[in-house]
């Protein structure tokens, strides 16, 4: 039986040694392979545009990434176009993040552009989507010595803008989800170039269609985030609360809070011909700063009460602002098909129609836990 046993292990040895050899030979050296992280798209003079950006592991090359791009009528049928302004081989497409041109974003049905994303397996589908707010060409052209690579930056803004929910975090996987549901509709981060820094400008509002509606601040993003019932504590809002006298170069009226855990409740129903919705905000908040003079130890309730009327208002003053645009980034439609499913299904074709003429009652509490260290 000794002979079976070193038989074995001979022919696991030389499978083992043929594997290893066969992974040597297909071995590519990533000074000789070009993985494109950013990919961009565009409209000028009504042809569609792509951009490229891929990192540069060369290190006698200084500059730091390889920039391309082009006139294609599909990504896809642009794959020989693309491989000709990069040397070695391209690994995938594996991209990191999708930034979308405004010029792009007025045309309904620009999504399928990314159609070979989901039909071929060998790409990501986790790609940040994100809309820029400017020429293309300005972003990939971009050069600055305190940042790192131009994908790895951007998606990393986006990440940690999504967190403290001054932006949304919407990959292409999750926008595909959006576009096709009709009980709502896509919203994805928007950024910007402002003195010469790439920076988050909010969250950028999209149609069923997936055409540019309009953008969200980051507080009117933050409040879109609890509304949704997807803020984590530690969000940070600011709200005047008296009509003070502007004295100085800032703002004495108004006041900072981050708010704890968050209880967010929505209610639905139809009556008189239109859906309704209750939502019910509460939460303990903790004050950050405050210029005016206003005695918080003993006048606590007073100040939650006129935080919590700010703060409503700001609420009902997005909801109607989203109504206007006759969209549903809030995804009150689930709502309605879980609720009023009859009726939700007779307004489906155009939800965010049928959402201008809902109802909403909005309901905000909120309580003062801490005030700081010191008055």
């Amino acid at each position: 039986m000794r002979w079976v046993g070193k038989f074995i292990i001979s022919g696991v040895s030389c499978i083992l040694l043929a594997a290893l050899a066969g992974c040597a030979n297909d071995k590519t050296n990533l000074e000789d392979a070009t993985v494109p992280l950013a990919l961009g798209l565009d409209v000028k003079d009504k042809k569609l545009h792509y951009y490229i950006s891929a990192p540069v592991f060369s290190k006698d090359i200084q500059k730091k990434s390889r920039e391309g791009g082009g006139i294609a009528e599909g990504l896809r049928q642009s794959r020989n176009h693309q491989d000709a302004q990069f040397p070695g081989s391209l690994a995938g497409r594996n991209f990191q993040v999708i930034i979308v041109g405004k010029q792009l974003l007025q045309y309904k049905d620009w999504f399928k552009v990314l159609d070979v994303m989901f039909r071929d397996p060998r790409n990501t589908i986790t790609d940040r989507i994100i809309a820029f707010d400017g020429p293309m060409a300005d972003i990939f052209n971009f050069q600055a010595k305190d940042q790192p690579p131009l994908p790895l930056f951007i998606k990393a803004i986006v990440d940690s803008g999504s967190k403290s929910s001054a932006t949304v975090k919407t990959t292409a996987q999750e926008l595909h989800r959006q576009l096709y549901d009709r009980a709502m509709t896509p919203s994805i981060s928007e950024i910007k170039i402002e003195n010469n820094k790439i920076m988050l400008k909010g969250t950028t509002l999209l149609s069923r269609k997936g055409e540019y509606k309009t953008s969200l601040t980051y507080q009117e993003t933050s409040l879109l985030h609890i509304l949704k019932n997807e803020a984590e504590p530690g969000v940070s809002l600011t709200f005047p609360v008296d009509d003070l006298q502007q004295s100085l170069p800032f703002n004495i009226d108004k006041v900072s809070f981050s708010l704890g855990d968050i209880s967010v409740k929505t209610k639905s129903s139809h009556e008189n011909g239109r859906f309704q919705f209750n939502i019910k905000v509460k939460s303990i908040v903790s004050i950050t700063e405050k210029f005016l003079e206003f005695e918080l130890l003993g006048n606590s309730e007073e100040m939650a009460n006129k935080l919590s009327k700010e703060m409503k208002k700001s609420m009902e003053a997005l909801i109607k602002k989203c109504q206007n645009y006759n969209i549903d980034p809030f995804g009150y439609g689930f709502y309605a098909r879980a609720y009023q499913y009859p009726l939700y299904k007779e307004a489906q074709t155009d939800w965010g129609k049928e959402l201008s003429r809902a109802h909403f009652d909005v309901e905000v509490d909120l309580r003062i836990g801490a005030t700081g260290a010191v008055e």
